[in-house]
């Protein structure tokens, strides 16, 4: 075991967050299709990833701002489970949504989903504060290129997102938040805690995605509560970009976000030039304040939300965010598919805030939009979920 990378500010918020019971920052991303599941198979060919992406064999070692990963002998683990559950939704699913914990490891998993009466589905689980969306990304395809026998790519680099910034001008005057709305009523049943998610399938060709799923989102909300109410989305970035061309990819947390506001006068157009005009500014480096670094230093109980803050949050039915829409982008399924086993669709499973009334992680095909719905459960039942997402589609489409 030896020092592999520092920890960075913004995954030390994540840390700070992770409970016994519960661990909200955790990237989860489901590929569903036709094929058998060998557990053997999928053993081995983790093992050969593991071995040249050491960013996800971490352990967290040190304390306060000397904490760091340490590379050790914590591969990702190899599960499968045969269950009824059908993937659909967060409702009667299994115990495979367990917590992590960044000290023991190991903080990325695999597990095989076998369902007699449905497709199979492979689950892929990390710690948030070990990798971000673009590196597990990379890690699945890492897997699959393993059980198809092809060259890996590998990753060594260990760039974060505050080397990253400090490399860069921060933008000054990043957005304001808190006091938004959600999408839902105000909560009837704010001791309610964690939340619950549902998968949403759009068939079609889709553009301008992001942009629509912002106003779409923006209109359901003003609809429940009127246009004069605030509506701020956040939109996760990848730094990358940012790095030098021929920079070995990192598997360590590198992203921003833009963070945008939306008005009655706000157009499918309007915020695509926001979002454009954020890029070229480096606007998703904005919510890095200058001070970020004192996230190393600064006590847990700082990030981690008592039970009945949650719950006056709930009951005045004002949020940090309205929601926060993260969009992986177009691929292909052959990339997720090898002899065994033929991929018919993928999705993520959101992330388990309850500062923000929705969380939407979206991907498509060339024909299909596929996200994840999530919100907290004292915002909706799973029936009234359902119904939220139908009325997304609404206005969705309505654009």
């Amino acid at each position: 075991m030896s020092f592999y990378r520092s920890l960075s500010p913004l995954e030390a918020t994540y840390i700070a967050t992770e409970t016994p019971e519960h661990t909200p920052f955790t990237n989860q991303y489901i590929v569903e299709g036709i094929g058998k599941l060998d557990l053997e198979q999928w053993e081995e060919a983790s093992l050969k990833v593991s071995k040249v992406n050491a960013g996800l064999n971490l352990q967290l070692k040190g304390f306060w701002g000397w904490r760091y990963w340490d590379h050790g002998d914590t591969a990702p683990r190899v599960t499968k489970v045969t269950t009824d559950w059908d993937g659909l939704s967060s409702e009667n699913a299994p115990d495979i949504f367990r917590p992590f914990d960044s000290r023991k490891g190991p903080n990325a998993e695999i597990i095989l989903i076998e369902n007699p009466n449905a497709t199979a589905k492979i689950l892929f689980r990390t710690h948030h504060a070990i990798t971000d969306g673009m590196g597990m990304t990379h890690w699945i395809e890492e897997c699959f290129r393993a059980l198809r026998n092809e060259p890996l790519l590998g990753s060594t680099g260990t760039i974060n997102e505050w080397d990253i910034a400090k490399k860069n001008q921060i933008p000054e005057e990043p957005t304001i938040d808190g006091n938004c709305i959600s999408l839902s009523p105000i909560s009837q049943n704010p001791e309610e805690r964690y939340c619950r998610w549902i998968r949403c399938d759009w068939p079609g060709k889709h553009t301008k995605i992001v942009p629509k799923l912002i106003l779409a989102s923006s209109t359901v909300a003003k609809n429940r509560h009127g246009n004069d109410s605030k509506t701020l989305f956040r939109i996760p970035s990848d730094l990358r970009k940012y790095n030098e061309t021929g920079s070995d990819f990192t598997m360590a947390n590198a992203s921003g976000a833009f963070d945008i506001e939306t008005t009655d006068e706000s157009t499918v157009k309007s915020i695509q030039r926001t979002i454009i005009k954020g890029m070229r500014n480096k606007s998703d480096l904005a919510v890095f304040p200058s001070k970020m670094y004192l996230a190393n230093w600064l006590p847990k109980a700082m990030f981690n939300a008592k039970a009945e803050t949650i719950k006056n949050i709930h009951s005045s039915g004002r949020y940090r965010m309205t929601g926060t829409i993260s969009y992986l982008g177009e691929q292909s399924l052959e990339p997720f598919s090898y002899d065994d086993f033929v991929a018919k669709g993928r999705y993520g499973v959101p992330i388990s805030l309850e500062n923000r009334g929705i969380f939407i992680g979206a991907s498509n095909t060339k024909d299909m939009l596929s996200f994840s719905l999530g919100a907290p459960k004292a915002l909706v039942t799973h029936e009234e979920l359902i119904e939220l997402g139908n009325e997304l589609l609404e206005a969705y489409n309505a654009l």
